[in-house]
């Protein structure tokens, strides 16, 4: 807000910091700055993902604890103050000049995590038998495999588990759930990627391995070679910092059953990232079936699917991740498509 970056200026006597804190170029600052930036966005945009961990980059910079928790508070109050004046509409007062009135487009504003925000009237919502066909035509025609679709939504996967986790995901506890089939490969993806990145990371199988599909079994193979552990048994009540359901995907059919509807049970409570669509939302019918997942976030594939609409309280926040469709290939089921990708492989729909 402009009061603030005119505080920032008169505090600091530096006129280009409050740009270059909004811009959320914190490479710029010094270490101590760059270290009290990266925690006042991760308290203003996921409180709640926030540990005692997540302390540790500002007593490295040298704060002590009644240091951390000054900080602690004035971002805390700055938040308050904003949120009471945009939620009364409070406009800056007739002296501020013109010029500053008009909204400026900076990077970290209207986002979660960082990730750009689209409206959702601006992008087409795929059928389950238009996204088949994209998928088909993604296989045969275009010669980009599953297993490179599977990739590039496993690792979008993680990037949103490490935004929804305040940016970090070192010694977080990460249950992911997999079905037999395309979905439960990018959970596998994902769940490499943030193993490598830190995370304590448990697999969850919804099926034995010799009822999964060969590209699917393929990462399985990986993430045991990795030794990342993978179970049959039901999680334990252990709790964990997130959830990610990759059981089912756009072709599920049903009431979910057996170990699925297991594992969709023992997941209400936890904070749960879905991929594509949320367990127990049957794509083809637009029914949300009993047990589903109730997702935090949902992040969903090449184009969102129109089922998603119907079911808001199952989504959550709605994230569309880019696994590399070409335009062309809508185009070829009728569809005009401009990518929303410019700015990164995941924005927010909204």
């Amino acid at each position: 807000m402009v009061h603030h970056s005119e505080a920032i200026v008169r505090e600091s006597g530096d006129a280009s910091l409050a740009e270059t804190v909004v811009s959320g170029r914190f490479g710029d600052l010094d270490p101590r700055r760059a270290a009290l930036c990266r925690y006042a966005v991760h308290l203003t945009i996921a409180p709640a993902a926030l540990g005692r961990t997540d302390l540790d980059p500002l007593r490295a910079a040298g704060l002590d604890d009644r240091a951390i928790v000054d900080v602690n508070q004035v971002v805390s109050y700055f938040n308050y103050v904003n949120r009471v004046a945009d939620g009364l509409g409070v406009e800056l007062e007739t002296h501020w000049p013109e010029g500053l009135r008009v909204h400026r487009n900076y990077p970290l504003a209207g986002r979660r995590g960082g990730f750009p925000t689209i409206s959702a009237g601006s992008i087409p919502w795929l059928t389950v038998e238009q996204m088949r066909e994209i998928d088909r035509l993604m296989v045969e025609e275009y010669r980009i495999d599953l297993s490179r679709m599977m990739e590039n939504a496993g690792r979008n996967l993680a990037v949103l588990a490490r935004a929804l986790l305040g940016g970090t995901v070192r010694d977080k506890r990460i249950m992911v759930l997999t079905g037999p089939g395309g979905n439960g490969g990018g959970g596998l993806v994902a769940a490499r990627h943030l193993a490598n990145a830190g995370a304590i990371v448990g697999i969850s199988l919804g099926k034995p391995p010799e009822g999964t599909a060969p590209v699917t079994a393929e990462q399985l193979a990986i993430v045991r070679a990795l030794g990342i552990s993978v179970s049959l048994e039901s999680p334990g009540k252990d709790q964990c910092d997130l959830v990610i359901d990759a059981l089912l995907g756009y072709s599920q059919r049903g009431v979910p059953r057996a170990r699925f509807a297991e594992l969709i049970t023992w997941s209400k409570g936890h904070r749960v990232l879905a991929l594509d669509v949320p367990s127990g939302l049957e794509s083809s019918t637009g029914d949300l079936h009993d047990p589903h997942v109730l997702a935090e976030a949902t992040l969903t594939l090449a184009l969102p699917k129109a089922t998603l609409r119907g079911a808001p309280e199952a989504v959550g926040d709605l994230y569309l991740g880019d696994i590399s469709v070409p335009a062309t290939a809508f185009g070829r089921i009728g569809i005009s498509f401009a990518s929303p990708f410019a700015e990164g492989p995941i924005v927010r729909v909204k």
